[in-house]
């Protein structure tokens, strides 16, 4: 009796262009729930409210076939994959450009809204009826470079990630600041949180919405 063999993982590295038409929609965070690959962002420039396309290079981990079929799925967006690096190997499209040069970096926002002192924060949203979504601000320190810590918000917290905007130099020792939407339920959400605050990455709350309200 034959056993089926196990397919090995494969990894992928690919710099991407989001059309600004897909600035509020989840699709890197769809390439980790919907085809189960580890995405680790190596480089992000998006500014949100801004007409510029999002630039991210991804490192892709996953079934190989899961990887074609995302790939697709991104095409199919009409998302330029402006070079792809299959075993170390680099293919260029012919419309490959360099990654922007990004003169400046995100920093926490000078807002009232803006709290590192989530917990109770947290409670404070509960308690106005906030229970599925919150927005907030990370560092992802450099120590943190090769850690997918954003795709495993998505694998391991089973949250849907918006990234609405990013700021990461590619090959560089600086810290990458993204602002993120997070949907999920009350108790994955704060799970989350107490992750991201055990690595011992800043996080700054986004209680904006919350109060816009009231």
């Amino acid at each position: 009796m034959s056993q089926s063999k196990s397919v090995e993982p494969a990894s992928v590295h690919s710099r991407i262009l989001v059309p600004q038409r897909y600035h509020r929609q989840p699709v890197i965070s769809r390439l980790v729930s919907r085809y189960g690959l580890t995405v680790n962002i190596k480089a992000a420039s998006l500014t949100s409210d801004s007409d510029s396309d999002g630039w991210f290079d991804l490192e892709l981990s996953g079934n190989p076939q899961k990887l074609t079929n995302s790939l697709s799925y991104l095409q199919g967006l009409g998302v330029n994959l402006l070079q792809l690096a299959i075993a170390n190997h680099i293919q260029l499209n012919q419309h490959s450009l360099p990654f922007p040069n990004l003169a400046s970096k995100l920093n926490p926002k000078d807002s009232a809204w803006l709290t590192n002192q989530w917990q109770e924060q947290f409670q404070q949203w509960i308690s106005l009826g906030q229970t599925n979504r919150l927005r907030l601000q990370l560092c992802i320190l450099k120590s943190y470079y090769k850690e997918p810590v954003i795709s495993e918000l998505v694998s391991r917290y089973g949250l849907t990630v918006n990234i609405t905007s990013a700021i990461l130099q590619p090959d560089t020792e600086d810290d990458g600041w993204f602002d993120l939407d997070l949907w999920g339920r009350t108790k994955q959400l704060y799970s989350s949180l107490s992750y991201l605050e055990k690595l011992g990455l800043p996080i700054w709350l986004d209680l904006s919405s919350v109060y816009s309200d009231r």
